[in-house]
């Protein structure tokens, strides 16, 4: 019986230090998680509108291209 009483005992609390900055909680990490996926989705959407104007540049450039080729072509 006096196994059980011991194992329901309380057990002391550790020693804290006082200049120790205060402990993370779960409303801190969700705040951070929260920033963190608007600063991806920033930088994501920031992506996706450079890659659109590179393939935009790049349907241009090469419609000019053609256009210079049949040109050439058509002139010899």
């Amino acid at each position: 019986m006096s196994n059980i009483f011991r194992a329901m005992k309380a057990k002391k609390k550790r020693a804290v230090d006082p200049d120790a900055p205060p402990r993370p909680t779960l409303l801190g990490h969700d705040k951070q998680i929260r920033d963190m996926s608007a600063a991806h989705e920033r930088e994501l959407a920031e992506l996706r509108l450079r890659v659109h104007n590179l393939e935009r540049k790049l349907r241009h450039q090469t419609n000019y291209l053609d256009a210079l080729h049949n040109r050439v072509v058509i002139k010899k």
